[in-house]
């Protein structure tokens, strides 16, 4: 689960506070102000870039994984569309412009303290083609499905199944 730091004191007023039931749940309230605080979960939205048949992924400059490979990706913003995010992510991260072209899944687990609870990975197009690693990646790099380097979470492994799955399976059928 998240690291989620308890609440002593308001945010709006500053008073201390207290434990009140709260949409069924006992929740930090202030008994000054009424302020409620919801902890909520973190989100992560990443980029899944797939060009000549081989994906983007980054190297990760910092720890968890440090030295390790995933998908270009990141938190979303209070008030930032996930779409918007992981193209956001990709251009910090590898210093290219995509284009989100639809939804691939959602994750749901934190694998570490500091990571995301809820993970939207998007299916992206590249509108450049140089890569120019920044942000918290050392490197930038396309690779084909035989060729994956030592990947840096459980998610990132799962992500990456499920894009060689679909590359593998047989087209549809015509009736």
């Amino acid at each position: 689960m998240a690291r989620h730091y308890p609440m002593s004191f308001c945010p709006v007023c500053g008073a201390r506070l207290e434990s009140r039931l709260a949409n069924s749940k006992e929740r930090p309230a202030c008994p000054a102000c009424h302020f409620v605080h919801y902890c909520d979960p973190k989100v992560a939205s990443v980029a899944l870039v797939e060009h000549d048949g081989r994906v983007l992924l980054v190297r990760r400059v910092w720890n968890p994984g440090s030295g390790r490979w995933t998908l270009p990706g990141g938190f979303v913003d209070c008030g930032e569309d996930p779409r918007l995010a992981a193209a956001r992510e990709c251009l910090e991260e590898t210093g290219l412009e995509v284009e989100i072209t639809g939804l691939v899944d959602l994750y749901y687990g934190q694998e570490h303290a500091e990571g995301a609870d809820i993970l939207i990975v998007y299916a992206g197009r590249a509108l450049t083609q140089a890569l120019s690693p920044a942000d918290d990646a050392d490197a930038a790099r396309f690779f084909g499905p035989d060729e994956l380097p030592e990947l840096a979470f459980a998610s990132t492994h799962q992500i990456l199944a499920q894009w060689l799955a679909g590359r593998s399976a047989p087209p549809p059928t015509r009736s």
